[in-house]
């Protein structure tokens, strides 16, 4: 079947995803170099990529991908993949999409993750076209297929992009190697750079590495996007992946650190995600977090990762506390938010979309909702018009436009999360 078309859905429980997924679909989370859906084109290489997401994010989705989202699909006399993206195919995985059958179900960690269809000789069943129709909100759809066991894991939670992240950047480090991506390290390797095993550390064009950098692949790959700048002193541990056009101005890059395209890092980081556009220009501690797109972290902005009793870390959301099982946690920061100097943020801590949060050298509350701001004892309603301004300059510094779409999500979370600001205002 040569037509080959894929689409990317939500799958169930999005609100576990809060609060990075408040403002994008499951499927656009970074874990290793790449966006979830990114993984599956390269693995699939369809001829046609579709998106089904929650309405309200539709504008901003077809903005970033130019892919159609949420529209019909014309699927006859085609081989069709529906995929929910949040399945991560560990590394040198047996898994071979053509050994699966014409019309099967993809089951892993016990929920349907996908479905393969050859529309050319089976029809598809009503209640999938009615589901898709819907958007992909809710459940997964379910058929009448005996589904087959596949491997891998499957994202359910903000700290499964953490724990995976170390084991996705070797999968796009195979991607990459296998499609000639950039070149790896070997024989004249810049001045006074420690290149410690070279042969695991992959350039793409226009990399600078400053002199007085250490890059250390021993414990895993280490992957330079597209111009990626390296400033002296910065010590950087494999595994790790620094997405295209990210500075890093000295500092320690630990071990299972993603850092997005456009970037601007200092500091100590160990084992987080940053999605992209994010600046942390100055020194602190962070580890064990996602990072949203467009997040300011002011100087010296730390979190806690770990608690001093060792227990497991237990994670607010804004309809209940769930326990993470993990004694390392650290932050999760939704895209647009903001942190003044000297913000301490506890274990297991989030920030909802539009925060605004300063008072150095106070901890602040492990859970606030979406638009606030403040510090200390006093916390404010952030007004989306001042939010939308301040969105619009700290994008137009990294050359980009702040687009009608965009201020129109910030509406609408805006109203979506009212009650949940209201509730927050009476404990806080």
């Amino acid at each position: 079947m040569n037509n080959r078309i894929l689409l990317f859905v939500e799958g169930p429980a999005v609100d576990e995803l809060w609060p990075l997924c408040v403002s994008r679909p499951s499927f656009m989370l970074r874990c290793g170099l790449t966006l979830l859906w990114e993984k599956w084109v390269a693995r699939l290489q369809p001829n046609s990529v579709f998106f089904f997401c929650r309405p309200e994010l539709a504008a901003t989705l077809a903005e970033r991908t130019n892919y159609p989202v949420n529209q019909s699909v014309e699927w006859a006399n085609a081989d069709v993949w529906i995929i929910d993206a949040r399945w991560l195919i560990p590394p040198k995985s047996n898994f071979k999409s053509h050994e699966l059958s014409n019309y099967t179900a993809m089951r892993c960690a016990g929920r349907i993750v996908g479905l393969r269809i050859d529309a050319g000789r089976y029809k598809i069943p009503s209640s999938l076209v009615q589901w898709l129709q819907s958007h992909g909100a809710g459940n997964f759809p379910e058929v009448d297929l005996v589904p087959a066991e596949v491997p891998g894991t499957v994202v359910n939670h903000l700290w499964d992009i953490v724990d995976r992240n170390p084991e996705q950047i070797n999968v796009d480090y195979d991607i990459l190697t296998s499609s000639g991506f950039g070149q790896r390290i070997a024989g004249s390797r810049g001045e006074d750079v420690s290149w410690i095993q070279p042969e695991n550390v992959l350039c793409g064009a226009g990399v600078q590495v400053a002199p007085q950098v250490v890059l250390d692949a021993r414990g895993g790959p280490i992957i330079l996007g597209a111009n990626v700048k390296i400033e002296p002193h910065t010590y950087i541990e494999g595994p790790a992946a620094i997405g295209e056009d990210a500075a890093i101005f000295g500092g320690k890059i630990r071990a299972g650190t993603t850092i997005g395209p456009g970037c601007r890092v200092s500091g100590e980081v160990e084992a987080s995600v940053f999605l992209g556009w994010a600046n942390k220009h100055h020194d602190g501690f962070l580890g064990h977090s996602v990072i949203g797109e467009w997040v300011n972290l002011g100087a010296m902005t730390t979190n806690s990762d770990l608690k001093n009793n060792y227990s497991p870390v237990k994670v607010v959301f804004p309809e209940r506390t769930i326990d993470s099982g993990r004694i390392k946690v650290g932050s999760f920061l939704a895209d647009h938010t903001k942190t003044g100097i000297g913000t301490l943020i506890p274990t297991g801590g989030a920030v909802g979309f539009a925060g605004n949060i300063f008072g150095g050298g106070a901890v602040i509350p492990k859970y606030i909702p979406e638009f606030v701001w403040g510090g200390g004892k006093t916390y404010n309603e952030y007004q989306p018009d001042k939010a939308k301004q301040t969105a619009e300059a700290v994008v137009a510094r990294r050359g980009m436009t702040f687009t009608k779409a965009q201020a129109q999500l910030f509406d609408h979370i805006f109203e979506q999360t009212k009650k949940q600001r209201a509730r927050f205002f009476e404990q806080v």
